[in-house]
């Protein structure tokens, strides 16, 4: 198994159907097979082939979704497993006493394909190589390995968007430019993230073949994220070859060191054939996938911490992860100006927020105004025409159709009125200060009035009004 795995071909190197074997299926004779193996793409398995009467109605009845087929070849040293993946289409033709049965698989990698999830990565400081092991871990043998990140920190925010884990793994693996190459010859799912290099390459001494330049897909490359993508990049070579390889296997082919970008193994006549797509290193580059759908999207969640303008929120899509709630964002107010003028209004720990995404790209989140909820108070937003601003400390602003109230406790009362004017409510002290004068104006008079006294200090003199009138200072005039 290590061979194919390698690249390197088994001896002999030609395989004809008759060394062929399909678990759990029984064959008299091998039709057709066919395996197609491109980046970015699962495995596709189709086989065609006669099976015995008896068996043939079986293999459809007994079929479910967890249906599993592996392909083996052999030689008179060794058995080797070609292929082994997921059957999604199984079907018998009967025509005159011939029973065909035929079979389409994908690779193991196709169970990460199949339900969209909604959750949110939030700890920066964790590498790719780390987020790919979590995407790796809900599936039992499963193994992803990463060739590209090189310990690289993931440094931003990633959300999985209404994205199944083969979508968001592929989106993640382009941040770094590189493809998904998905193995179908070993046991399990079995993933690879990068071309992996430092191995020995497979001569190819083939004389027949075809070069092509793929102009396009350079000018693309060139003006969309990979600004030194070379031309001579976009050179292919297209091979047949008895050799089976693999995906991404390193070749020396026409003095040139180059990789298997594309892989289809067919039968033609009695053999097995490869039939290649070569390219150097540099072709594997890809452009960053962007999260297009997230553009413009809200999360809603809660705030867990505070600090200055910024907050920490969990997400409701990650309830139960502890994923979410390790990041920082930014949040939204009406205005904000560098010298620290604007509105300054956080929200609570525990307020329901949006996490708002601007655009496609994840890292220009920001978390957006609180979100309206049912309040405890019937009388508190019954009337749309009142609005207030409120805080759990029981302070508020109300701004009524013909008033402006400032409460504090509900003890302490400002009102402006339209009608009757300014009116000022305490239980405790009003002190009025200033370093200049202060000035009351009545245009008809002006009432002071205190339940057990009222003291006028100036410097020396005093006036004490308590039952009695006291006057003092060093004079007194009284006219």
């Amino acid at each position: 198994m290590s061979d194919i795995l390698a690249g390197r071909p088994l001896l002999p190197t030609i395989f004809t159907k008759a060394d062929i074997r399909i678990e759990p299926y029984q064959f008299e004779r091998v039709l057709k097979l066919g395996i197609v193996k491109k980046l970015n793409e699962h495995v596709t398995f189709t086989l065609q082939g006669i099976v015995p009467e008896e068996l043939m109605d079986q293999y459809v009845e007994r079929a479910d979704e967890d249906e599993r087929i592996r392909v083996f070849i052999s030689n008179p040293y060794e058995e080797v497993l070609l292929f082994q993946g997921v059957v999604t289409d199984i079907s018998v033709k009967a025509i005159n006493d011939v029973r065909e049965l035929h079979i389409e698989a994908q690779s193991m990698t196709f169970l990460m394909d199949i339900k969209k999830k909604q959750r949110s990565f939030q700890k920066i400081e964790e590498t790719y190589r780390d987020l790919f092991n979590h995407l790796a871990s809900s599936y039992p043998k499963a193994e992803i390995r990463d060739e590209a990140s090189h310990g690289k920190y993931l440094e931003e925010l990633f959300v999985q968007y209404n994205e199944t884990d083969w979508t968001f793994a592929k989106r993640l693996a382009s941040r770094l430019n590189e493809p998904l190459i998905p193995t179908s010859t070993q046991a399990g799912l079995k993933l690879m993230v990068g071309v992996p290099e430092g191995n020995t390459p497979i001569m190819l001494n083939e004389h027949n073949y075809t070069v092509k330049k793929d102009l396009m897909e350079h000018k693309l490359k060139a003006n969309n994220g990979i600004p030194d993508d070379r031309e001579e990049s976009s050179i292919s070579y297209e091979v047949s070859s008895y050799e089976l390889l693999e995906l991404g296997s390193l070749v020396r082919f026409q003095d040139k060191t180059l990789y298997i970008a594309s892989a289809e193994i067919v039968t033609e006549g009695e053999l097995l054939v490869g039939r290649y797509i070569l390219r150097d290193r540099a072709s594997f580059r890809l452009r960053t996938i962007w999260a297009h759908e997230l553009s413009g999207a809200s999360l809603f969640g809660k705030v867990t911490e505070i600090m200055k303008d910024q907050v920490k929120i969990k997400l409701d899509i990650d309830q139960g992860s502890d994923e979410s709630g390790a990041k920082w964002f930014a949040y939204s107010t009406v205005y904000s100006s560098p010298d620290g003028s604007g509105w300054y209004a956080m929200p609570e720990v525990g307020d329901q927020i949006r996490l708002y995404f601007p655009d496609e790209r994840e890292k220009n989140a920001f978390v957006a105004s609180s979100v309206d909820l049912k309040s405890s108070d019937p009388v508190k937003r019954s009337d749309p025409a009142i609005k207030s601003i409120s805080t759990k400390y029981g302070k508020q602003v109300v701004f009524k159709p013909g008033a402006v109230e400032i409460i504090a406790n509900g003890q302490l009362l400002i009102r402006l009125t339209d009608e009757g004017g300014i009116e000022i409510n305490s239980n405790k002290k009003i002190i009025m200060t200033a370093e200049e004068d202060i000035q009351i104006t009545g245009k008809t008079k002006i009432t002071i009035e205190g339940q057990e006294g009222v003291d006028f200090i100036q410097a020396g003199a005093t006036v004490n009004i308590k039952d009695d009138v006291k006057l003092s200072g060093g004079k007194v005039n009284i006219e």
